[in-house]
């Protein structure tokens, strides 16, 4: 049967009137319903074993497959599933015991953005045996609460490393983490986050960067750091983070909301502390290109669209000379630069991921000693800043 023989009592069946007839367009949709319901019944066929099924040229399935990518998907084997019961499972491994952010995005670049793939189930799995950094679980978190925004079934596997997931509640990524998204072997029942809330001096649980909410996220990561460290360098992390936050909530415009959190590790006789901020939004370069062209030529003429790494070292620039804002001159755009200066006096790194590209700057004796990006990263969108020093015990 090809798809010009559908019968009349097939088309009948579909339930559309007969004033709408159309023999082509029906006979499409004749074959979709019915390669729907075969990979439904048998998920995972080939083409051509669908044509057999339906007694037509493989040419003509094919041609149905590939008109209707946003119900149907192919696999690396060249299988067809349906969509929504297609899944990809992305495994963020290590050699060693702690997955970094350097694991987040090698994995993503081995598997691809599951934001820019067919797949509509996503399994993200933390394997046995091994500890998620701060810097780590807030990319993820950040990636699976964007997957559930775009109706994605979304799974956080932690059925080999229960201690990872206890942690993590702990950290208040649950809190943080959509509704909608699932949590092997199963989601805590109630947030250790909010039951031991302000007791850890070396933790800030993840908190929501909302500008209704009563949460003065800055002053947390000041106390906290007071009763753990002591008051030298307090006034600079409140500072810098307030600016990095603010300049969060500034390039947002995001219906996922944002979050930052702070933690210290302790390895090899000195301390490091890391802290995140995380937004799903529009990203530092999207918001800022726009004021560019209509109040700062200069900055538009010597970082073009045109040029390779141009975002990039247009971030660089931003963290460097400052005065960039997408209101125009004299309103704001500080932030960045008052951060680097911040990170200048702590001898920090900073690292800023944006949708497809990240930035990093070292700073030893008081000064900017190295900057670098990254280019083609698998996408993730808005802005994900890491802020890092060490203290000499």
């Amino acid at each position: 049967m090809t798809i010009a023989d559908v019968r009349k009592g097939e088309i009948r069946a579909l339930g559309l009137p007969k004033k709408d007839f159309r023999i082509k367009k029906l006979s499409e949709l004749f074959m979709r319903k019915r390669i729907a319901q075969i990979l439904s019944d048998s998920p995972g066929l080939k083409a051509r074993d669908i044509a057999k099924v339906l007694n037509c040229e493989r040419r003509e399935v094919t041609k149905c497959l590939y008109d209707n990518l946003e119900e149907f998907v192919q696999d690396e084997n060249f299988f067809w599933l349906l969509k929504k019961n297609a899944c990809l499972k992305i495994e963020f491994t290590a050699s060693r015991t702690w997955i970094t952010q350097e694991h987040f995005e090698r994995a993503l670049i081995k598997y691809g953005s599951p934001l820019d793939n067919a797949h509509g189930h996503i399994t993200l799995k933390i394997p046995k045996e091994r500890k998620v950094l701060f810097c780590a679980a807030s990319k993820i978190l950040a990636l699976a609460n964007q997957l559930a925004e775009v109706k994605r079934i979304v799974e956080l596997d932690f059925t080999e490393n229960p201690d990872s997931l206890s942690y993590l509640n702990r950290a208040g990524f649950f809190d943080r983490l959509a509704k909608s998204i699932k949590v092997l072997p199963r989601k805590p029942s109630s947030s250790a986050a909010q039951r031991h809330k302000a007791k850890s001096t070396k933790l800030v649980e993840l908190l929501p960067i909302d500008a209704y909410s009563d949460e003065n996220v800055p002053e947390r990561f000041k106390l906290s750091f007071i009763a753990a460290f002591g008051a030298t360098h307090a006034q600079k992390i409140h500072s810098v983070l307030g600016e990095l936050i603010g300049n969060a909530e500034e390039h947002s415009g995001t219906v996922i909301p944002g979050f930052a959190g702070l933690q210290s590790y302790t390895l090899k006789g000195s301390t490091s502390i890391v802290a995140v901020i995380s937004d799903s939004g529009k990203g530092i370069c999207s918001t800022l290109r726009p004021a560019l062209d209509l109040y700062y030529p200069e900055v538009a003429n010597q970082f073009p669209k045109t040029l390779e790494a141009s975002d990039a070292q247009l971030i660089i620039h931003a963290m460097r000379k400052g005065g960039l804002s997408s209101k125009g001159k004299g309103k704001g755009g500080a932030g960045l630069h008052t951060s680097s200066n911040y990170a200048e006096s702590l001898n920090a790194k900073i690292s800023i991921r944006q949708e497809d590209f990240s930035v990093a700057l070292t700073y030893r004796d008081n000064d900017l000693h190295n900057h670098s990006w990254s280019l083609g990263l698998p996408r993730l969108r808005g802005t994900h800043i890491v802020f890092e020093f060490k203290l000499d015990s």
